[in-house]
């Protein structure tokens, strides 16, 4: 009887065990920032740091939004 419980327990478990993963529903929850928000984000530092060695240089460019000619 016991032989059998064992067999019964060792072959029943991994079924189990498999059924149970294939039919688990998996949710995907995005954390953080997708890819367009990260690549604006990006943009934006790179267009910010350029006009902040602009200003170092202490020259007037054209294409400057914040030039007052």
């Amino acid at each position: 009887m016991i032989p059998w419980l064992i067999l019964t327990a060792v072959l029943v478990g991994p079924a189990c065990w498999v059924i149970g993963h294939r039919t688990a529903r998996i949710q995907v929850i995005p954390i953080g920032a997708i890819l367009a928000q990260d690549q604006t984000a990006i943009a934006a530092q790179d267009v910010a740091e350029f006009w902040q060695i602009v200003d170092g240089l202490h020259l007037d460019h054209p294409d400057d939004p914040r030039s007052n000619t």
